[in-house]
């Protein structure tokens, strides 16, 4: 029997677990935009969250994160993840995985802001999405295809069918990629904004990919930014981790008052948008914000990476305090996929981060990504090897072809980083979107790879997929009129009922020349 030939576009840990899964049943490949090094997996500080402690049970899991979503998940989903999240991760122990244990050899469970038990798995300390890509490219590397340095351009359909990609390489050269099946795994889309987590390369590809494909995204207005960002780094995209907090570092401003003492029960453990927001108000206000350390022992050997953070920001980590600010750090929404990765396209398939379930609803808990890498590449992977690969007829095709036109105009990097901050940040309100989405709009957005011009390059298509990206980023949130979650409207500060768990199917979206993307709740 013929193995299927699989396509994953993107290389962090989604991707590599997926492969993982696969290789011994298929001919996989990943394909990365610049090298397989260059992922906001290999950044993750936090761990893996996962109820194996036998205090705990998936059913505190479970709620914990319906309760960090706004109750705005899909419960399915959640029961899912929690309840297949302990059985992936005691498999992964068990693959040699190097978690963090004590002298005795037990497992170090940490605690993260909305938790309500010590679940998080933690390796090098704040180090767990470098072991965790280390691990699994040890094992499948030399088993796979990697191409790197092509970014992908569109998927290739026909009658509701994904036949393949094109791609774009770093000399502007385009190159067409046919399989039986394809997996957008290109992560989120916190480059857009001014002060981010996210490795650069993050710049929202994935979503501008699948909209043009005809693929049903949602929930795009959910930005979680993360509280605390390195407030004077070098790189703009230097993250302090939750388990800082989780180990009882406070949130003070520069009068080393505390910041977070009357803002939530769990103070400085509160849900993410709740922390981000209460900074926001401190900055408003002329003050400075600062990660209070000096109660943690052992800081440095604690959390080693981020010392070198500090060390290489010329930040005094041993003077007890660290300058903190938000950033973008992770979207809830995404392409809309069912439990097994499917989208409405047959053969396009979506996980991690690129794809929405629904399990995060309107703000994701602290550690659940990696554990909806593991588990939704486990349930992909299974879907994908139950379908028999079976030769069928594809289409033919013609590398696009340069046009002999003028040079398209896009606005400068910086400029679109800051005007999504302003108008699409932590805070909204309809006077800014319309700001932000006529802005985007003066722009030609309407393209397909063919209409690239002969001075056009991979990075005017780059900075394309970023303006789409933000077009339905910006769009989505002036049409949600309340605050939920991750998404707060000045205009709109209280959450509505009627927005309450709305079904899945609530979404349809229209072709970007009609200027405006129409999504029914």
């Amino acid at each position: 029997m013929v193995q299927p030939k699989v396509l994953i576009i993107g290389a962090g840990l989604a991707a590599f677990a997926l492969a993982d899964r696969l290789y011994q049943q298929a001919d996989v490949t990943i394909i990365t935009k610049e090298s397989i090094h260059d992922t906001n997996s290999k950044r993750a500080q936090g761990g893996i969250a996962a109820a194996i402690s036998d205090d705990d049970d998936w059913q505190y899991h479970y709620q914990d994160t319906i309760h960090a979503g706004n109750d705005y998940n899909d419960t399915y989903m959640v029961e899912m993840l929690t309840k297949e999240g302990i059985e992936g991760v005691q498999e992964l122990l068990q693959s040699g995985f190097p978690a963090d244990r004590d002298e005795k050899g037990r497992l170090c469970l940490g605690m993260e802001g909305a938790h309500q038990n010590k679940r998080i798995i933690h390796a090098g300390g704040d180090q767990t999405g470098k072991f965790l890509m280390l691990h699994y490219q040890q094992k499948v590397l030399d088993k796979i295809n990697v191409i790197s340095h092509q970014m992908v351009v569109e998927c290739l359909v026909k009658e509701d069918t994904c036949y393949g990609v094109i791609t774009i390489d770093k000399n502007d050269q385009f190159h067409l990629h046919i399989a039986d099946k394809v997996v957008l795994a290109t992560g989120g889309c916190g480059a857009l904004y001014e002060t981010s987590s996210n490795d650069p390369t993050v710049t929202g590809d994935g979503f501008s990919i699948a909209y043009r494909a005809g693929a049903v995204i949602r929930d795009m207005e959910f930005i979680q930014f993360h509280p605390t960002m390195l407030a004077s780094s070098m790189d703009g995209n230097a993250l302090i981790s939750e388990a800082v907090r989780g180990q009882g570092a406070k949130l003070v401003n520069q009068y080393k008052r505390p910041i977070m003492e009357k803002v939530h029960p769990f103070q400085d453990l509160a849900p993410r948008d709740v922390v981000a927001r209460a900074i926001t108000n401190e900055e408003m206000n002329g003050n400075h914000v600062f990660l209070d350390i000096s109660n943690i022992t052992d800081f440095n050997k604690t959390f080693p990476s981020i010392t070198a953070i500090c060390e290489n920001s010329s930040i005094d980590w041993r003077s007890g305090y660290i300058p903190v600010t938000p950033g973008a750090h992770f979207i809830m929404g995404g392409i809309q996929t069912n439990e097994n990765g499917e989208t409405n396209i047959h053969q396009l398939f979506a996980i991690g981060e690129a794809a929405c379930t629904g399990v995060h609803g309107a703000n994701r808990l602290a550690s659940n990504s990696l554990l909806e890498g593991l588990v939704f590449a486990d349930r992909l992977a299974k879907r994908i090897l139950s379908d028999p690969h079976s030769a069928r007829h594809v289409p033919s095709v013609a590398y696009p072809k340069k046009r002999d036109s003028k040079k398209m105009y896009l606005p400068e990097k910086n400029l679109l980083k800051k005007y999504m901050k302003r108008y699409a940040g932590i805070e909204r309100n309809e006077e800014g979107l319309l700001k932000m989405c006529n802005w985007l709009e003066s722009f030609d957005l309407d393209f397909q790879a063919s209409d690239l011009s002969r001075n056009g390059s991979r990075e005017d298509m780059e900075w394309l997929h970023m303006l789409t990206t933000a077009w339905l980023i910006t769009t989505s949130a002036l049409k949600r009129t309340e605050s939920r979650g991750a998404h707060y409207r000045t205009d709109f500060p209280t959450s509505d009922t009627k927005w309450h768990r709305v079904p899945i199917e609530r979404f349809k979206t229209e072709v970007l020349s009609n200027k405006r993307l129409l999504i029914n709740h």
